[in-house]
């Protein structure tokens, strides 16, 4: 294999960790931008949004509370409601004005001391998900990780210990199962609903493990972007067809 191939992935990892180290976060953060770096092909526009949005997650997750930063993926199927052609405008307007007051409220009460983390992270963390979500619609088909980026995993090893390496080795087999699924003509349509129903896991999950993180505020921001997120979906789907 030629060592063209880890160029580009050398030098995005060694942007990761100096923001890490600069930034005095742990370096734990690298496991989060280090999985982008298995599906890294320079000359895919998709995989460029997926390494920059990874970086910057690795940036701001340790600036915000878990549970704020897993509600901030349900943009992710907002996202894909309103760019989709096929929509009407109205319900793209009123799915739109949802979210933005969702976001908008987060970061007043964040300025207000009433939430964890600060706006600044909120706002880097929503250009991310933008950035991931240009990366899940423009991939170019089926993109196995490349062989010679598991040799990161020892790196990871040494440098943050184990947890951070499975970690991303974890987060590279489901994007490659995703992968699978999506571009299989048999599991064609999983892939619309993995985008509707994956964002809201972590939040779950985050909710049952550690259940003293959610307040009230933080509950009913997601739940009301959740509802307004398959509303939006539902009169869609019940839209007549203009002849």
């Amino acid at each position: 294999m030629r060592i063209s191939l880890f160029l580009w992935p050398v030098l995005v990892l060694s942007v990761i960790a100096v923001a890490g180290i600069s930034a005095t976060f742990s370096l734990n953060s690298l496991a989060i931008g280090a999985s982008a770096l298995f599906f890294f092909y320079p000359d895919k526009f998709a995989s460029w949004c997926l390494a920059l949005a990874m970086a910057i997650f690795a940036f701001t997750l340790p600036q915000l509370p878990a549970l704020l930063a897993a509600s901030t993926l349900l943009l992710l199927p907002a996202l894909s409601l309103w760019f989709n052609p096929d929509r009407h405008p109205h319900v793209k307007l009123l799915l739109g004005a949802v979210m933005v007051a969702m976001f908008a409220g987060m970061m007043a009460l964040q300025s207000e001391a009433k939430l964890g983390g600060s706006p600044s992270p909120l706002a880097l963390q929503t250009l991310a998900l933008v950035g991931l979500w240009l990366a899940i619609r423009y991939w170019p088909g089926y993109q196995p990780p490349h062989r010679g980026a598991w040799l990161l995993l020892p790196v990871l090893v040494a440098l943050s210990g184990w947890p951070a390496a499975l970690w991303t080795a974890a987060v590279v087999m489901v994007v490659w199962l995703l992968q699978w699924i999506g571009f299989t003509p048999q599991f064609a349509r999983s892939r619309h609903l993995a985008v509707h129903l994956i964002p809201s896991i972590p939040f779950l999950v985050i909710t049952w493990i550690t259940p003293g993180q959610l307040t009230l505020s933080l509950l009913v921001a997601w739940a009301t972007m959740l509802a307004a997120i398959w509303v939006g979906e539902y009169l869609l789907l019940e839209e007549p067809n203009d002849e």
